[in-house]
């Protein structure tokens, strides 16, 4: 090697070698300036600088008040967005809830209004629905929206019911305090409002007469692979009307995109820890490539502001997912590939403490289509309590047509600038099964999003009735977003005030036809000196007379092929050997499970029996010949 053509080939590698270093250093301290972050997805999302003065601060990352960031962005304010978890994203991203749930009037229009229009759009057609889709989706959502995460609350400082500074820590130990207008509790653990030491009110345990503060069960949402969904969807639809609801359910549905409910393949599924899990109806999304995931394991006893109790359902979960995927290669055609496809991040949290807001929203509200002179939603979907430990099967309380949801529910009472988002919405425990939907929620964060701007600082609670007006009909022309539709049903006018009661108090399950039936308290059925147990519903009474789910009370009481032709309106099953019939039996479809009364039920299968409504209990014997002579 001659030495004078390698130094300089040398000297030019150093050169280079420093210029790309040194290139390096200033786009680092230029990236660590305007804050860089790498989210749990690999992606990269470039947030400005920020002052210390923003006119919103927004705590968490949930969906909705991402939209609400957003919104009050484009209209000119100052945003700022604080996480305290160490990644973004919550229910959407962590907790990897990626089935969205739609909102519908009675007939079958969607109620789904702005941002989310646009997301279920894309959802709908196919080009989201994997983790990295939405991913990109919630980025681009607050993209240039100032961020930090993983930062720690320190103080909230209060003079007269007013926020006037947040003090933190971020993820690098720096110490920062901001001076908000407006402050918007948008996480799953109310992790501002516990700061506030405000006191919750009663939740689920109100219901079950339970010791201990109870909420509905989390989810561990369920990722597998190997399935043939072309196969999955033919076979469906290729079984008769009766077949098919035997193996899958009555009202259990099949598409190209997504599939729900399958209760009699949960009810064979023996779980390994029943204590603390439960599997319930099947919510499948189809994401394509033989991906799906699945909302159904139920986690119980999770509290979001106590870690110790998310690692322990993560755990118990995980060690259950062998077992569902094995049951489900042998009970559903399509699935028999099946394999298990990685791990959430974090559990899907459904519900948290209540506080009170300026108007606390109740079921009598959303079953009357309530509209409010503040709307700032519109919201839809059933009032669907999930289960927890003291009623494991949950309870479906009724199916509104539409319904408003005011500012007042959004305000924190007793404060002038804080305000909740999404999960954090006030309503009772039992208004809570619809409100929380998060097409419900997102809509309302958007509209105050605006009336933020629109207002310049003041308090929301001021706002008079003109300036709603002026908001609704803001919203409608630029965003094309109804806040005072003209007409709603009134599905509870036949209910009388007591009744009204009850529904409020979660007593009352609303059933088709003007039916009222009672789930609370919960009746036992004893046959043969044996407590009968049913998996997915409870009992429940109507006109005061015991009603049950008909396949598991038949087959629980020696019955086989246990049919229901609801075009025909009749049952058949095999009682001895024999083929058996009734004609024109008394059903009501609830949940997906079809319920008979239990006087039909134990006539056709040969019962003494006696029912106690004052103590809730039925007490049956077989009829043996003897009893004959």
């Amino acid at each position: 090697m001659k030495i004078n053509k390698w130094i300089p080939r040398t000297l030019n590698s150093i050169l280079l070698t420093s210029t790309l270093l040194a290139a390096s250093a200033v786009t680092v301290g230029v990236f660590g300036y305007y804050g860089l972050h790498r989210d749990s997805n690999g992606s990269f999302t470039l947030y400005p600088n920020f002052s210390g003065d923003p006119d919103v601060v927004v705590i968490g990352t949930e969906l909705e008040g991402m939209y609400l960031a957003q919104k009050a962005k484009q209209e000119g304010l100052n945003v700022l967005i604080l996480e305290p978890k160490n990644n973004l994203g919550g229910q959407l991203l962590q907790g990897e809830m990626l089935y969205l749930d739609g909102t519908y009037d009675d007939q079958g229009n969607s109620l789904v209004q702005g941002g989310m229009k646009e997301l279920f759009h894309q959802y709908e057609t196919g080009a989201i629905r994997n983790k990295p889709q939405f991913a990109q989706y919630f980025h681009h959502l607050i993209d240039r929206i100032p961020l930090e995460k993983k930062v720690e609350l320190k103080n909230v400082h209060t003079v007269g019911g007013e926020v006037v500074s947040i003090q933190y820590v971020n993820r690098f130990g720096k110490t920062r305090t901001v001076y908000p207008h407006y402050v918007v509790d948008n996480s799953d653990d109310a992790a501002l409002i516990r700061k506030l030491n405000v006191e919750p009110l009663q939740g689920l345990e109100a219901l079950y007469g339970a010791k201990e503060k109870e909420y509905m069960s989390a989810t561990y949402i369920m990722r597998f692979k190997g399935v043939d969904w072309h196969k999955f969807y033919s076979h469906f639809w290729k079984m008769d009307k009766v077949e098919r609801s035997h193996m899958y359910g009555p009202e259990t549905y099949v598409d190209s995109n997504i599939s729900y409910g399958f209760p009699p393949v949960v009810s064979a599924y023996k779980l390994i820890n029943k204590e603390w899990l439960n599997l319930r109806g099947l919510n499948i999304l189809n994401q394509g490539n033989g991906e799906i995931i699945i909302n159904a394991l139920q986690v119980y006893g999770v509290d979001p502001s106590r870690g110790e109790t998310i690692d322990r359902g993560m755990k118990l979960a995980k060690e259950e997912m062998a077992s569902i995927r094995d049951h489900l290669r042998k009970q559903i055609i399509g699935f028999e590939g099946l394999e298990l496809n990685g791990d959430p991040n974090y559990l899907y949290i459904r519900e948290y403490n209540h506080y009170p807001t300026e108007y606390v929203m109740q079921a009598s509200d959303l079953m009357s289509g309530k509209m409010f002179w503040d709307n700032v939603s519109i919201g839809g979907y059933f009032l669907d309590i999930q289960g927890s430990r003291s009623n494991r099967e949950g309870l479906a309380i009724g199916r509104p047509d539409k319904y408003g949801i005011p500012l007042r529910s959004y305000l924190l009472q007793g404060t002038d600038n804080v305000v909740t988002a999404g999960k954090l919405v006030g309503s009772t425990a039992v208004a809570y099964g619809s409100t929380r939907i998060q097409p419900n929620g997102a809509v309302a964060a958007e509209s105050i999003g605006v009336l933020m701007a629109q207002m310049q600082g003041r308090s929301l609670r001021s706002a008079s009735k003109e300036e709603l007006d002026r908001l609704h009909r803001y919203m409608d022309k630029k965003y094309h977003i109804k806040l005072q539709p003209r007409e709603s049903a009134n599905k509870i006018t036949h209910l009388s005030e007591q009744e009204k009661t009850d529904l409020d108090q979660g007593v009352l399950t609303l059933l088709a036809g003007n039916s009222v039936a009672k789930h609370l308290p919960f009746i036992r059925i004893v046959a043969d000196g044996r407590e009968l147990s049913f998996n997915g519903i409870k009992p429940i009474v109507i006109q005061g007379l015991p009603w049950v789910p008909l396949n598991q009370t038949f087959e629980m009481l020696g019955a086989q092929n246990v049919r229901y032709d609801a075009e025909n309106k009749r049952i058949t099953y095999t009682l001895r050997g024999e083929k058996e019939t009734i004609e024109s039996p008394p059903v009501h479809v609830l949940n997906n499970f079809v319920m008979v009364d239990w006087e039909t039920a134990v006539k056709a299968l040969g019962y003494h029996w006696q029912w106690s409504e004052a103590e809730r209990v039925v007490i049956a014997q077989k009829i043996h010949h003897s009893d004959y002579n």
